[in-house]
C-alpha cells in the first residue's frame, strides 16, 4: 500500500512539471484540465499498444487463455479493444447453452388440473417465470425435479439455459 505522503508528493511533483512545461501559473482548474488530459492520453497509448498484438498472438496459445508467452505485457479481456472483441467472437462462433429441440421435444405437456390431482409435481401459485398465476386449463411441464412452469415459458427458457430456473439442477 502506498504512503499517503508518497502519493501527495507524487501529485505535486506532476503538478509542478505540468506548471513547468506550460510556463506561467495555471489556475486549479486548468491545471486539472491538464493533467486530466496528460492521464487520458496515456491511458489511450497503453491501450492503442494493446491492439498491436493483434488477436493471432493473443490467442496463440490455447492452455494460455489471453495472457500471452511471458515476453509480452500480460493481457486481460478488458484490454482488448471492441474490433478485437468482435473477431474474437467470430472466431469463437456461438455457443448454445440451452437444451436441443429433440430434448425439449420429450419433456411432458399437461394440463395443470391433472398435475394438481397427479401429486406428483412440486406445483405453486403462479409460474415462476412469468409470474402469472395459474388456471386448471393452462397447459404445464414439469421437470424431472418436480417445478412445474407454463409449457411456453419453461420452452422458452430452456432453449437459453439448460437448468431449472428454481433449483438450478440441469435438465438431462
Amino acid at each position: 500500500m502506498l504512503d499517503r505522503g508518497t502519493s501527495e508528493q507524487h501529485q505535486l511533483s506532476r503538478e509542478e512539471t505540468v506548471q513547468e512545461e506550460h510556463g506561467a501559473e495555471l489556475t486549479d482548474e486548468e491545471l486539472a484540465r491538464r493533467l486530466q488530459e496528460e492521464e487520458d492520453q496515456a491511458t489511450y497509448q497503453a491501450m492503442a499498444g494493446y491492439g498491436s498484438y493483434g488477436l493471432d498472438e493473443v490467442l496463440q496459445e490455447e492452455g494460455e487463455g489471453i495472457i500471452g508467452t511471458g515476453s509480452e505485457p500480460e493481457q486481460s479481456a478488458m484490454d482488448l479493444t471492441y474490433e478485437d472483441m468482435l473477431a474474437l467472437g467470430d472466431l469463437a462462433g456461438k455457443v448454445s447453452k440451452g437444451l436441443p429441440p429433440e430434448v425439449l421435444a420429450r419433456l411432458p405437456v399437461e394440463a395443470v388440473g391433472s398435475l394438481k390431482s397427479g401429486g406428483g409435481a412440486i406445483l405453486l401459485d403462479r409460474c415462476c417465470i412469468c409470474q402469472v398465476e395459474f388456471e386448471d386449463s393452462d397447459s404445464a411441464t414439469a421437470l424431472p425435479c418436480r417445478h412445474c412452469y407454463h409449457s411456453e415459458c419453461v420452452r422458452q427458457w430452456l432453449q437459453q439455459s439448460k437448468a431449472c430456473p428454481v433449483c438450478s439442477k440441469e435438465v438431462e
